[in-house]
């Protein structure tokens, strides 16, 4: 299950209120809120764009590393990227995009548009990828300086 808690608590540490880090991010007070609150799950953009804005890694955020920011960092999001590396992470399993598929619990046809780049992969399935082939969320996203 994906923890949100550190985004109240970084947000805190910086001495920032919800208004103020929604504004930042350019959402609603009450979409960030539902967010931090663990209610509703950040889409992977605006993630990327809190751990930009804190320079801190997206697996430290979902609390899948400890370490708050040991790499260096890539600004921003490719969702070309993203599907290019879950492509090759299921072709090197040697498995299909319905083998995928069943792991995230949707369809074949959505693991398509993923590995094409054409549709943003929720973060929701973005972890379970991560956690089911052990990678990191920073390495699949191409936020790690190679």
């Amino acid at each position: 299950m994906i923890s949100f808690k550190r985004l109240r608590d970084i947000r805190e540490d910086h001495d920032l209120t919800q208004s103020e880090m929604a504004e930042i991010l350019g959402v609603d007070r009450s979409a960030y809120s539902l967010w931090e609150l663990g209610i509703n799950i950040i889409p992977i953009k605006f993630l990327a764009m809190f751990a930009d804005y804190f320079k801190c890694s997206i697996d430290y955020l979902l609390g899948l590393s400890d370490q708050k920011n040991s790499y260096q960092l890539v600004p921003g999001i490719d969702f070309k990227v993203v599907g290019d590396n879950i492509k090759r992470i299921r072709k090197e399993k040697k498995l299909s995009q319905e083998n995928i598929a069943d792991i995230l619990k949707i369809s074949q046809a959505c693991v398509a548009k993923y590995e094409k780049g054409t549709i943003q992969i929720s973060t929701a399935n973005l972890y379970e990828f991560s956690k089911e082939f052990s990678i990191s969320i920073n390495e699949l996203c191409g936020k790690t300086k190679k």
